[in-house]
C-alpha cells in the first residue's frame, strides 16, 4: 500500500518536470513555452527571461538551456544543479559564486534564484533522498 502511494506521488512529481528545454537565445526569440512530462505546457516569463540574459555574457546565450534544473540533496539546506557546465556557469554568474564541477547551493540562495526568476527555475528531488525514503518506509514494514 505504501509502495503505490509512493510510486503515485513519484509519477506526480516526475511528470510535472520537463520534457524539453529551450536555449536563453531561443526564449529571448519567443520560444517561452515548454512542454513537461506530464503533457501540460510551462510558460517561461519573457521580463524574467531578459533579466537573466542580462547578467549573462552573450556569448552564452546560445549554451545555456531553460528551465535551470535544481535537486534538493539529502543534506538539510543543500541543493545541486543539474545540467551543463554553461548553465551551471551562467547561475554561478548571478550569483556571483565561483564555479565548480558540482556547484552546491544553501537555501538562501535558490530563494534568491526563485524569487527573481519564478518561472524560469525547476526544483526537483535527487535519486539518493529518493531511495532513502522508500527504504526508510521498507524498514518501518
Amino acid at each position: 500500500m505504501l509502495d503505490k502511494i509512493l510510486e503515485l506521488g513519484l509519477k506526480e512529481i516526475f511528470g510535472s518536470s520537463p520534457a524539453e528545454k529551450v536555449t536563453l537565445k531561443d526564449a529571448l526569440q519567443g520560444k517561452n513555452r515548454i512542454k513537461l512530462n506530464n503533457g501540460f505546457y510551462h510558460e517561461l516569463n519573457l521580463a524574467e527571461v531578459k533579466d537573466f540574459s542580462s547578467k549573462v555574457p552573450l556569448y552564452l546565450w546560445s549554451l545555456v538551456y531553460l528551465p535551470i534544473i535544481i535537486l534538493k540533496l539529502p543534506e538539510p539546506g543543500q541543493f545541486s544543479l543539474e545540467g551543463s557546465e554553461w548553465d551551471k556557469k551562467a547561475v554561478s554568474l548571478i550569483l556571483n559564486k565561483e564555479e565548480g564541477d558540482k556547484i552546491i547551493l544553501n537555501t538562501a540562495e535558490v530563494e534568491d534564484l526563485l524569487r527573481r526568476y519564478k518561472t524560469l527555475i525547476f526544483i526537483t528531488l535527487s535519486s539518493n533522498i529518493l531511495f532513502s525514503a522508500n527504504s526508510e518506509l521498507n524498514e518501518g514494514i
